[in-house]
């Protein structure tokens, strides 16, 4: 009985081991874009859905589309100075940038 399980516990092992080893991060959906929109892109393993984007740690300004691009997040009021105009904002709310 003590084989049994060693021989599971090793299978289970080596089985989550090659899973992690080959996981792929997917980048979120705003940060993927074409590469002449980016100022640094992410290297490594990150998967985006769309063909033709790599996944962009720094996205250029002229192109920071969504309230994440600024360093914010949507709220309902804030000080008109921490303010950005973003497409992802639903109802009432705007982009407030964290400082």
């Amino acid at each position: 009985m003590r084989s049994y399980t060693l021989v599971f516990v090793a299978l289970a092992i080596i089985l989550l081991y090659t899973e992690y080893t080959y996981a792929k991060e997917i980048c979120p959906q705003e940060n993927c874009v074409t590469l002449e929109r980016c100022d640094e892109s992410i290297k490594g393993d990150v998967l985006c859905h769309e063909q033709g984007t790599s996944c962009c740690s720094v996205v250029k300004t002229e192109f920071r589309t969504h309230c994440r691009h600024h360093g914010g997040i949507c709220m309902d009021s804030c000080p008109s100075v921490l303010k950005r105009d973003v497409v992802d904002c639903t109802g009432n709310q705007v982009c407030c940038v964290l400082v």
